[in-house]
């Protein structure tokens, strides 16, 4: 962290214009990469990897376990009137056969190498589901970076798609796809800044910004741009579903 600090504030400044450019200027430092000015400014990839790191860590800080953590009232262990009296549910539980844990299993229609994982996640949330989903935003948030950092790829993917014929190479797409990622890792820590206007700002932004930065880099008129984008949010909306689908299962199979 020490020589972080002072490769890139201390010594250099390039984060601070880097950041300058990239929150206020869409699609400024894809161009001045690509266009092999590159040496004044912070590499894409340490950019992104940057603000994702502080964005993950101080949003862990946010939403551990006794710091802000809210749980929704559905999440909370039956109350003492819900529940039935315990002498009668032993007699009920002694009544009744125990099913086999590999028909609870296919209850859940869990595959085979996963009824164990699901097993215990359904046993955790039965105990204790307060304290179930504590450790499932744990895990998710653990594994959140790395979702992340593995869907840019993805990403430039669909740009190369919706760009087909533009003559960019993959590679350009990619550098394009972290400077976007970069920048939206920017607006969500600024989102957690107490400023209560901030918020609609931010917003706004974020859905203006990608627009003016697909202009920019990619060029075209405005109606194909916009046809793009649309497709592109489409497509990246299905991206994201995926992901955040992945990450939640993760961190509620993780404990």
């Amino acid at each position: 962290m020490h020589e972080w600090i002072v490769h890139y504030v201390a010594l250099e400044g390039a984060l601070w214009k880097s950041l300058w450019a990239l929150m206020a200027r869409p699609g400024f430092l894809t161009l001045e990469y690509l266009g092999g000015r590159r040496r004044r400014y912070v590499l894409p990839l340490r950019l992104v990897l940057t603000l994702g790191l502080v964005y993950f860590l101080l949003l862990k800080l946010v939403v551990a376990p006794g710091r802000g953590l809210e749980l929704e009232a559905n999440l909370e262990a039956p109350t003492a009137a819900s529940a039935p009296p315990l002498a009668a549910s032993e007699a009920s539980a002694a009544s009744s056969p125990a099913p086999a844990a590999s028909s609870e299993a296919a209850e859940l229609e869990a595959p085979p190498w996963l009824e164990p994982r699901v097993l215990r996640a359904r046993d955790a949330y039965r105990r204790d589901p307060t304290a179930f989903a504590e450790r499932a935003v744990t895990g998710a948030l653990s594994v959140a970076p790395y979702a992340v950092l593995a869907s840019i790829p993805v990403y430039a993917a669909l740009l190369a798609g919706v760009h087909w014929g533009r003559r960019r190479t993959y590679g350009e797409h990619f550098v394009f796809a972290m400077h976007l990622h970069a920048f939206w890792y920017g607006c969500l820590l600024l989102a957690l800044l107490p400023l209560p206007w901030l918020g609609g700002l931010l917003w706004a932004w974020s859905n203006v910004y990608p627009l003016i930065a697909l202009q920019r880099v990619y060029g075209g008129r405005w109606p194909a741009v916009l046809l793009r984008a649309a497709a592109l949010a489409l497509l990246h909306l299905l991206l994201l579903g995926l992901g955040l689908g992945t990450v939640l299962a993760f961190g509620a199979l993780s404990g």
